[in-house]
């Protein structure tokens, strides 16, 4: 038994091992790719994009006047600054070193990033610069896209693709776990500003990763769990976000499915022991959930991790620049707890977070909705050992408050849009109450 259980572990590394040098060999192969693609119509189409990037600014508030719903053209610019940089001669260098434009003007702070971008588009005075840091992914998309669209036109195409996946991922949740869960989904989205996601490329990559990822564990979670495949999935969804991701909010596309999963789980467990589908099953236990928990979310950050570095060393060994010490030096200072003169708390981090997310408003109808479901629990709920079992999914609310205290200087900085890592919380939460209310004795069909 031992050595069949060291011998499965084994295959397991293995397995992940080889999962990994596929996923390097087609990032690189579609990074290369992108490169290739002739400059003349992205530039065409970007040239063309920079008057309405210049007319809403670089921090547009389209809808509502909060940080909650700003849009951020500024990094929007840059990652058109970056589709236009490519050297066509040398897609495998421009793959890995990631060129892009900077004024005189904007290293003087003369100009914002969207006056950069026009001056780049001109070639006026510019210096090239490496940002190879980061991999860069969505360029793997964007590059091929500018082809045939502008920056206005790719935004309406990504609200269409996105608020598609919303409602694919609603309607597998009603249909798989209940018109509770779908809520609680729902309702977090809405409080993080999900309606203007879709007009900042900046923000989409990880609602896509997040979308997809749910869609994926809601349409095969069975054959995910009988073969033991959910340590494979997570490393695979942790090295797409660190692929795709510009250090906005990774942590949903590990939260948000990780819940969903868990309560997949342990809703198939008791339908099976219900109906005795089986004659060997394992009920899930609370532990067994803990642990399910803690080693998705370990494997998740082994996945983001590793790509991560694995792209600072192959940039170094290709490039000869040492770009393994510039990420290093951004990650002590992206975890640094001071700016300038300015020192972090962990206390007022997650208070510029929480205050953006949760206003009047919002404060008000969470209220509302725990105080009546927890009323429900107490006249309406499932047994007490079934809420106990799930009630470790609470540990993964936990998570964005461990993020923004380890990302510190990142977490405050950027609050704008960091505060979105908190629809994790508000999700978990209000799926632990809708899951903990018994739907027959409320009268409601879960399908």
């Amino acid at each position: 038994m031992i050595f069949n259980k060291e011998n499965n572990l084994k295959n397991k590394f293995f397995n992940l091992g080889k999962i990994y040098i596929s996923l390097m060999a087609i990032f690189i192969i579609i990074m290369t790719v992108s490169y290739i693609i002739p400059n003349k119509r992205i530039d065409w189409h970007v040239s063309e994009s920079v008057a309405q990037l210049k007319s809403e600014g670089v921090y547009p508030r389209p809808f509502f006047n909060t940080q909650s719903a700003q849009l951020d053209n500024f990094t929007d610019s840059w990652m058109l600054n970056l589709a236009i940089s490519a050297d066509n001669k040398h897609p495998l260098k421009s793959a890995l070193e990631n060129p892009h434009r900077v004024a005189k003007e904007y290293d003087e702070g003369k100009i914002d990033k969207i006056e950069n971008l026009e001056m780049s588009i001109n070639n006026d005075g510019i210096n090239v610069k490496s940002y190879s840091r980061y991999w860069h992914g969505y360029l793997g998309i964007l590059r091929p896209l500018l082809v045939l669209f502008s920056y206005t036109e790719i935004r309406f195409l990504n609200m269409c693709a996105l608020f598609m996946l919303f409602i694919i991922v609603n309607s597998l949740l009603k249909k798989k776990l209940g018109i509770k869960i779908m809520m609680s989904f729902f309702i977090s989205m809405m409080m993080v500003m999900f309606v203007i996601v879709p007009m900042s490329l900046q923000f989409s990559s990880m609602f896509y990763i997040m979308f997809i990822s749910m869609i994926i564990l809601l349409l095969y979670h069975d054959k995910i769990e009988e073969n033991n495949l959910e340590l494979y999935v997570f490393f695979i969804i942790g090295s797409i976000t660190s692929f795709l991701d510009l250090l906005t909010v990774p942590l949903i596309s590990l939260g948000i499915p990780l819940t969903t999963y868990i309560l997949l789980i342990q809703n198939n467990k008791n339908q099976q022991l219900t109906r005795r589908l089986h004659n060997n099953i394992k009920n899930k236990t609370l532990f067994s959930n803990t642990i399910e928990i803690i080693k998705n979310s370990i494997i998740w950050g082994i996945g983001y991790g590793i790509t991560w570095a694995s792209k600072w060393v192959i940039a170094t060994i290709i490039l000869k620049q040492n770009v393994i010490t510039d990420a290093l030096n951004q990650i002590l200072s992206r975890t640094s707890g001071t700016s300038d003169t300015v020192v972090f708390t962990a206390k007022s981090v997650i208070e510029s977070n929480t205050n953006i997310m949760f206003t009047g408003f919002t404060t008000k109808l969470l209220l509302l909705i725990l105080l009546i479901g927890i009323i429900a629990i107490i006249f309406i709920r499932k047994d007490l050992d079934e809420i106990i079992k799930i009630s470790s999914i609470l540990l993964i609310a936990l998570m964005p408050f461990v993020w923004y205290i380890i990302l510190k200087n990142h977490s405050q900085m950027h609050c704008w849009f960091t505060y979105r890592n908190l629809s994790i919380t508000v999700y978990t939460v209000l799926a632990f109450i809708g899951y903990s209310i018994d739907s027959q004795k409320l009268g409601i069909i879960r399908r």
